[in-house]
């Protein structure tokens, strides 16, 4: 039964990432941490979420911004490997308090933004939606993005579910739908692929007791991500956006209560 049930969340965790781009820590890390404890769950889904990244990066290449992703992995690279040593020596609790304080203020903010878009008739297509969103904008070649791509590489090393960062910085730059699912993998999977090995060296932390449940997970990631690939087309923009900020309330509600119960109460 538990293998069953980490299974299933596995496949589901998939297939989020495969519709909307992230999210597979987000939702997985909560439901596995206790039947394999947390440093197992953090340490498993970083190495599984390398893969539905890049499907989506496969599936979404054409639409790479080149500009954003330099900068992005500049300062992010080193940061998540920085972080990566860091996560076994610091308390954890209230980097993710103060974290999902910001999510849920952005989240909310931006929720209130699209509902009112949503229910405004003059955005009849994505064109009209995209050029009225452009003077809110920065170009991608900002410097911007160098601190947004350190933040989210020291937060992912850190607590492994960042996401929200990139979502940030990727709706600020204006990438929509495929555009942010292309450029969410190119980021995601080099900044991945970049702790991967730290893992394994010096002999390592990756759970070997857990391997035939890591093995039995990729053919469910794959799975989960190309059926989430056929969903993802038939989600009109604005509501694509709407369902990524509903998510990121939920995830920051998370965040919150869960850093709060083992800080004060734990």
């Amino acid at each position: 039964m538990i293998l069953f049930l980490s299974l299933t969340a596995i496949f589901i965790s998939s297939m989020v990432q495969g519709i909307i781009g992230f999210g597979n820590a987000l939702v997985l890390i909560p439901i596995i941490t206790p039947i394999i404890g947390i440093r197992n769950a953090v340490i498993l889904t970083n190495i599984w979420g390398t893969f539905p990244a890049l499907l989506n990066f496969i599936k979404y290449h054409e639409h790479l911004d080149r500009a954003y992703f330099y900068r992005f992995i500049a300062l992010g690279v080193p940061a998540t490997i920085f972080a990566t040593y860091l996560v076994i020596t610091i308390r954890l609790e209230l980097i993710e308090l103060i974290f999902g304080i910001f999510v849920l203020t952005y989240s909310s903010l931006k929720l209130i933004q699209y509902t009112k878009y949503r229910n405004n008739p003059e955005f009849n297509n994505i064109s009209e939606f995209i050029e009225v969103e452009k003077k809110n904008k920065i170009n991608s070649s900002s410097p911007v993005i160098y601190l947004g791509g350190f933040s989210y590489g020291l937060f992912t090393g850190l607590i492994s579910a960042a996401g929200p960062l990139n979502v940030a910085l990727l709706e600020k730059t204006g990438h929509y739908r495929e555009n942010f699912i292309g450029n969410f993998a190119a980021t995601g999977t080099v900044l991945s692929i970049s702790r991967i090995p730290f893992y394994f060296i010096e002999g390592g932390v990756f759970p070997y007791d857990l391997l035939f449940l890591f093995v039995l997970a990729l053919p469910l990631i794959f799975l989960g991500t190309i059926l989430g690939h056929k969903i993802t087309p038939k989600i009109p923009v604005i509501k694509f956006q709407i369902i990524i900020f509903c998510f990121l309330l939920g995830v920051s509600l998370k965040s919150i209560i869960t850093s709060i119960l083992s800080l004060f109460f734990i």
